[in-house]
């Protein structure tokens, strides 16, 4: 069976007009980001969903229920799918860091791997505990699956799967309410990519 993992960013939520650090905070869906859900619910209406994986945050608990409203579809939720911590700055403005911790700043936009926030994590952290997550999933699993996570965990999958270096991250797009599928190509046992909406 050609089977495919759709993985998924939540839909929007309130984070304030200036941008700021947003992993493990629980924020639950706003207005929009429920309309994205439905849009979502819509295109996977015809698509056979065996499963679905999904951060135990609220804002993809929420996008899964919507998603997969009156389907009976069972939902895991997974730990190791959260956002990446991001400590001291979570809720901070880019603009806060910036002006109080600029050597931290400046240290994290040239080592965006590898540098760790006060009591949080990295990127390499977060592929720590992202990609056996993902592993597991995919080998303990038949059918479409869904994934529901967030930006930084689907760009790490999305690195991982296509063995792109984690320094090269934000080059992909992760957009709020995003599709990414992963097709499986017998010819070259590898996965293929793309990013459906």
């Amino acid at each position: 069976m050609n089977r495919k993992i759709y993985l998924i960013r939540h839909g929007k939520i309130n984070v304030g007009s200036e941008k700021c650090y947003i992993g493990t905070t629980d924020i639950p869906l706003n207005e929009e980001g429920i309309k994205q859900g439905k849009k979502l619910k819509e295109f996977f209406s015809t698509i056979n969903i065996q499963k679905a994986y999904l951060s135990p945050l609220t804002r993809c608990v929420e996008t899964a229920d919507i998603i997969l409203e009156n389907r009976n579809v069972q939902k895991f939720l997974v730990k190791e799918l959260m956002e990446i911590s991001m400590g001291d700055w979570e809720g901070k403005t880019f603009n806060y860091i910036k002006s109080y911790y600029p050597k931290q700043f400046k240290e994290r936009g040239e080592n965006i791997d590898s540098f760790i926030p006060k009591g949080g994590e990295s990127f390499n952290n977060l592929k720590e505990r992202v990609k056996p997550a993902f592993e597991s999933i995919i080998k303990n699993t038949q059918g479409n699956i869904l994934i529901i996570a967030h930006a930084g965990v689907n760009r790490v999958i999305i690195s991982t799967v296509l063995s792109l270096p984690l320094t090269d991250i934000f080059k992909i797009d992760q957009h709020y309410g995003c599709v990414n599928e992963f097709s499986w190509n017998v010819e070259n046992k590898k996965w293929k990519w793309k990013l459906l909406l």
